[in-house]
């Protein structure tokens, strides 16, 4: 049959993007409140926050090949990049070259 693996929630918001890691460590995902949340692909326990990704919210997200970089995209254009550790998460980068909403990065 079609079991569910896993199901992640968090009351009252809305996942607007959804990636995994390629190394298969994270699900990486972006909310309408603004943060990118990971977490653990076997539990699903949270992992990490960015509070403050994007202002009017997280719209797009990938990983880089080596999973050690996280690529995100706002409602406002806003395109950024995060070097991930297990212990932080850091923005390296920061683009505006988009006028609208940001609804896919490869």
């Amino acid at each position: 049959g079609k079991d569910e693996l896993l199901r992640i929630e968090v009351p009252n918001l809305k996942c607007q993007c959804v990636t995994i890691a390629p190394d298969g460590k994270s699900i990486v995902t972006g909310w309408d409140d603004g943060k990118i949340r990971a977490f653990k692909p076997t539990s699903g326990k949270l992992m990490y926050s960015i509070n403050d990704a994007h202002r009017d919210g997280v719209t797009a997200i990938t990983f880089t090949n080596d999973s050690k970089r996280v690529c995100s995209g706002g409602a406002t254009g806003d395109v950024r990049i995060w070097k991930i550790t297990p212990q932080t998460q850091t923005m390296i980068a920061s683009m505006k070259q988009h006028k609208g909403r940001v609804n896919s990065i490869m």
